[in-house]
């Protein structure tokens, strides 16, 4: 079969790796790793010879037939949502870009055996206002949510039809980001959430940020082009709209009994699933503390080392994503699909993985799709019958 060079292209900024390194990994030149991606060199069509094909196959950790295959359909990346857009490398971007477009390719595949909710997003546009009480009242509204804290907002984005996965994003400016796709015109959004720093009221906060993203920015281009102070912007804008809908103003309000006593908060961490620190600055924001209050709140914090880790971080269980594990129960449990039929027809249909990147991708646990192990007994030796000895 023909050599994919774009394909290549994808397995090497998967890895993170610049055509640089992929070189001097497998001992041939750049121009070399660059002809081979584009396909063409001066002489006209270039692939590589047996013996670079498998080195290449070896230094990027995937199947040989994933070079040899071609996508069934486009898949066009709107936008993606970065937090430290600017100063975030270009390749750290790319990576997590073509991670999300494999979850997103998974999720179509596994689309084609399994019913999953439909994407129900509130529109916003009507709106005449950039007030985010008003904005996330609107949306909480819309989703039926009521003025009740949201304990796992992982459960309520899938449950809207947005896609979510957790894994090691390997990047401290990267804790989470959203990608927005659109295939066949049709639109898709995905949510990736880093496991680096895991806990559960920075997951809220998280997925409630990224939510702000996808209904206040969605139309915005390409966010590339914004100048850094547009890009702080956005990120402050989505701040406050996951402040505002995770800790709605009236019922937030009436909580704040005790607003400068920071034990107080301790308690309120508790209903509301809420970092301390951001309680702290909605219960600014609300107008319950002054700017000297929230000052002296947050150098208590301080001093307590509660900026890195606060009370209940390391007790309370993490969310996380559990579409796609769900899926694949049902498949395996229903007799559709066997572990190993998974791969094969996921192959089958154009993308050709190992069973620990699909594991990674969708939030699986290590060894989920593993083959199972052949079961062998013991070597156990029987006596014969004995009739009778000759001494």
């Amino acid at each position: 079969m023909a050599f994919n060079g774009e394909r290549l292209k994808k397995a090497r900024l998967y890895r993170n790796m610049t055509i640089t390194e992929l070189a001097e990994k497998i001992n041939i030149s750049k121009q070399a790793v660059s002809q081979f991606e584009k396909g063409t060199s001066n002489k006209g069509p270039i692939s590589p010879k047996p013996d670079v094909f498998f080195a290449i196959v070896l230094a990027l950790g995937f199947p040989k037939k994933f070079f040899e295959e071609y996508d069934e359909y486009d898949i066009n990346i709107e936008n993606t949502f970065f937090r430290a857009l600017a100063s975030t490398k270009n390749l750290d971007k790319k990576t997590q870009e073509i991670k999300t477009e494999l979850i997103v390719r998974l999720y179509n595949f596994l689309n084609e055996y399994l019913d999953f909710p439909v994407l129900e997003l509130p529109d916003i546009s009507d709106i005449d206002s950039e007030d985010m009480n008003i904005i996330s009242s609107y949306v909480r509204d819309y989703w039926d949510l009521g003025e009740s804290p949201i304990p796992n907002m992982v459960k309520l984005l899938e449950s809207k039809g947005i896609i979510v996965s957790s894994f090691d994003v390997n990047n401290k400016k990267i804790d989470a980001f959203t990608q927005i796709h659109k295939i066949k015109n049709i639109e898709q959004i995905c949510v990736v959430l880093g496991n680096d720093k895991p806990s559960l009221v920075r997951r809220n906060f998280d997925c409630a940020h990224e939510l702000g993203h996808i209904l206040l920015h969605n139309s915005l281009g390409d966010l590339s082009l914004l100048e850094n102070e547009e890009q702080r912007e956005l990120e402050l804008q989505a701040n406050q709209f996951a402040g505002a809908f995770l800790l709605p103003r009236e019922s937030f309000f009436k909580d704040l009994i005790h607003p400068t006593d920071l034990d107080f908060y301790v308690q309120l961490k508790k209903k509301w699933k809420v970092s301390i620190a951001a309680m702290i600055v909605r219960a600014r924001g609300l107008g319950r503390i002054t700017n000297s209050e929230y000052q002296a709140l947050m150098k208590k914090i301080s001093r307590k080392g509660w900026r890195v880790n606060e009370p209940f971080d390391n007790e309370w269980q993490l969310q996380r994503p559990a579409l796609f594990r769900k899926s694949l129960e049902l498949l395996i449990n229903n007799n559709v699909l066997t572990n190993r039929q998974f791969i094969d027809r996921l192959s089958a249909s154009g993308l050709s993985l190992n069973s620990c990147e699909v594991e990674e991708l969708l939030s699986l646990s290590k060894g989920y799709l593993a083959d199972s192990k052949t079961s062998i007994k013991e070597v156990e030796p029987k006596l014969k019958s004995i009739h009778h000895i000759n001494y």
